[in-house]
């Protein structure tokens, strides 16, 4: 599950690690209306990338249990920053995490492969739990899974599209 709108999401603002914020007020509406979804469903767990965010979100289904494989890709020096910055400072590798996001390693961040690394170590060590679990995290983070299950490139994630709360 994707986390609900956060109020850097609503300004444009890249977020990553540490420019950690809260839901917006269409967030929290978004929260309440994944609880409603999800009612009647039983969870055995739910597990939350330990920022603000996705901890608010997961909270609408149960307690969240912190999962730092599920955390937010590192941007570097993009976190905090509005889009119209980024492509100023950075053109071409912003012009590269369109087109190759694979090949991108933010600055002073990490490389986008280390996410899709954490995330399938994490999922794998859930296959034979037999556990109802939901996962709040990062769009990023679950375009690279569904890229990766469905056999395809990690330059392909842009096809996909995860608004927010959206359950995949």
């Amino acid at each position: 599950i994707r986390h609900a709108e956060s109020v850097a999401n609503a300004a444009g603002i890249y977020q990553g690690q540490t420019h950690d914020m809260n839901l917006s007020p269409l967030g929290q509406k978004q929260v309440r209306a994944l609880s409603a979804r999800f009612v009647g469903e039983k969870l055995d767990r739910v597990y939350a990338s330990p920022l603000l965010r996705t901890r608010c979100t997961a909270a609408g289904l149960g307690a969240p249990i912190d999962e730092p494989a599920l955390l937010e890709t590192n941007h570097g020096l993009w976190e905090g920053k509005p889009r119209a910055e980024i492509i100023a400072a950075w053109p071409e590798l912003y012009r590269l995490w369109l087109e190759k996001p694979s090949q991108v390693c933010f600055p002073g961040g990490e490389n986008f492969g280390d996410i899709l690394e954490r995330a399938l170590g994490w999922l794998t060590s859930l296959a034979d739990s037999n556990l109802t679990v939901a996962a709040v995290t990062h769009s990023n983070l679950i375009m690279a899974l569904v890229a990766y299950l469905r056999g395809q490139s990690q330059d392909d994630i842009w096809r996909y599209v995860m608004q927010p709360t959206a359950v995949t």
